[in-house]
C-alpha cells in the first residue's frame, strides 16, 4: 500500500491543501503523513493557530498522520526547510512517495532543474552572482539563465522553488522516495487579491486579522474549528506582543546576534545598528533590507533572535520524530513507523525527553520555550506548559 508524504504548514488549512490531499488519494495513497511545522513558520512569522490546532484540521480533511518539522527548520530558508522535511519523511522508513504543489505541475522538469542547480558549473556561477550583492533568489535566477535559459520560470516562482529543494534533499540524503505533484491553482502564492476560493493562505491570514469571512476557502469541518478557534482568541499575530521582539533585540550585543542561525558576513552588525535606531520591527527589516537581504531572511533573523535559535541547531538533521496528531489510519502507520524507524519515537514529553540524546533534549526543550512564547503572542495569552497539557490530537 503506498504511503504518500507532505511537507506542510498548513496555515492555516485550506482549499488547495484539500486538493493536495484529494489527488494523494486519487494517485492511490493508503496513507497520508504530513511534516508540519509548529508554531513559527519558514517566512519568519507565527503561525495563525497553534500547531494542535492545525493538526487537527488536517486530521479532519484527510490526513492520517502529522509530525512535527522541528522549530530551526521550519524558521529557516528553503533549503534547510527542505533538508529537515525530507529527512522526517525518509526515516519514517514507511513513506514511500513525497507529495507538493508546485506552479509547474512536471516532476521532470523540476527534476532537470534539480540536477542543474546542484551541478558545479552552477555552484561556480551562482558564487559569481551572489559576489554582486545581490539576494540568493536572484543570484539563483541569474545563474539559471546562463545555464538553461527554459528553465528560468521553473526556478523563479515559490513552489516551484522549494519542490526542487525537496528533490535535491532527498538526492544528498540518498533517500529511496518518489515524488508527485499537482499543478496549483487559483491565486499565485503572493497573490494581494482573493481571485477563486483557492485563496492563498496569506490572503485568508488577512481575512482573519481583517474578521472577514473565510467560509469560501477553507473546508467546511475545519472552517468550523478555526472558526471556535478566533472565537476563543486562540489566533496569533506578531504585532499582538511586538514589544516583547524589541525588548528581546534591544538586549543583544552584536556578538549574541552573529550566533543566529543564518547570520553571516557581518550582518550582525547591519541589524545591531538597525536596533538601536528603530521604534518597530517593521523599522527594523526596512533599515536592514537591501538587495542581498530579502525580508523572509530578515524576518527569520528577528524570529530567530526571539526564541534563542543559534547555528548549532541545523548543523544536523532533525534527531527524533514527534508526533503531534493521528486518526485511525494514521495510528497504523504509527505502528509501523515504530518499528522501521531508527529515530526515537516521541508522543508523550513527559516519558520521552531523558531517552533522548542530549543534542535531541535541546531541541525539545527549545520547541517547548519557544511554545510559551507563543502564548503571550496569541489574543488570549495563554500560560506556559501547553506542550505538556495539549496532548496529541486523536480523532476517531
Amino acid at each position: 500500500m503506498k504511503s504518500y508524504g507532505i511537507i506542510s504548514e498548513f496555515n492555516p488549512f485550506h482549499n488547495g491543501h484539500q486538493l493536495l490531499v484529494n489527488k494523494c488519494r486519487e494517485a492511490g495513497a493508503a496513507y497520508i503523513t504530513a511534516v508540519m511545522s509548529g508554531n513559527f513558520v519558514q517566512r519568519g512569522d507565527i503561525a495563525i493557530v497553534s500547531k494542535h490546532i492545525r493538526t487537527k484540521m488536517a486530521l479532519q480533511c484527510g490526513v492520517d498522520l502529522v509530525i512535527e518539522l522541528p522549530l530551526p527548520y521550519a524558521n529557516a530558508n528553503a533549503q534547510v526547510f527542505a533538508r529537515g522535511g525530507v529527512h522526517l519523511v525518509n526515516q519514517t522508513g514507511c513513506i514511500d512517495t513525497l507529495a507538493f504543489g508546485s506552479e509547474c505541475g512536471d516532476i521532470a522538469k523540476l527534476k532537470k532543474a534539480a540536477n542543474i542547480l546542484t551541478s558545479a558549473e552552477f555552484n561556480s556561477r551562482l558564487k559569481l552572482e551572489m559576489a554582486k550583492g545581490i539576494s540568493y533568489p536572484a543570484a539563483l535566477s541569474r545563474a539559471t539563465e546562463a545555464l538553461d535559459n527554459s528553465l528560468l520560470e521553473t526556478v523563479s516562482t515559490p513552489n516551484n522553488v522549494l519542490a526542487i529543494e525537496y528533490i535535491k534533499a532527498a538526492a544528498e540524503q540518498k533517500a529511496d522516495i518518489d515524488f508527485y505533484t499537482v499543478k496549483r491553482r487559483g491565486d499565485s502564492h503572493n497573490s494581494t487579491q482573493i481571485t477563486s476560493s483557492l485563496a492563498s493562505a496569506s490572503n485568508i491570514r488577512q481575512l482573519i486579522s481583517n474578521n472577514s469571512e473565510i467560509v469560501k476557502y477553507i473546508p467546511e469541518i475545519a472552517c468550523k474549528t478555526l472558526k471556535d478557534a478566533i472565537v476563543l482568541g486562540e489566533t496569533a499575530e506578531l504585532k499582538n506582543n511586538e514589544k516583547a521582539i524589541l525588548t528581546k533585540l534591544r538586549s543583544m550585543s552584536p556578538q549574541q546576534l552573529a550566533q543566529l542561525a543564518d547570520i553571516t558576513e557581518g550582518l550582525e552588525n547591519r541589524l545591531y545598528s538597525a536596533i538601536q535606531t528603530s521604534k518597530s520591527v517593521d523599522e527594523v527589516i526596512n533599515s536592514v533590507k537591501t538587495k542581498r537581504y530579502t525580508h523572509s531572511r530578515i524576518r527569520r533573523l528577528i524570529i530567530s533572535a526571539l526564541l534563542d535559535i543559534d547555528k548549532i541547531y541545523t548543523e544536523s538533521l532533525p534527531q527524533y520524530i514527534r508526533v503531534l496528531g493521528f486518526n485511525e489510519n494514521g495510528a497504523q502507520l504509527l505502528g509501523k513507523i515504530k518499528k522501521s524507524s531508527p529515530l526515537p519515537i516521541v508522543t508523550k514529553l513527559t516519558n520521552s525527553i531523558s531517552s533522548l540524546t542530549s543534542s535531541a533534549q535541546r531541541m525539545l526543550m527549545l520547541e517547548i520555550k519557544s511554545t510559551d512564547i507563543y502564548n503571550t503572542f496569541t489574543e488570549k495569552i495563554k500560560p506556559c506548559g501547553t506542550e505538556y497539557t495539549d496532548g496529541l490530537v486523536i480523532m476517531k
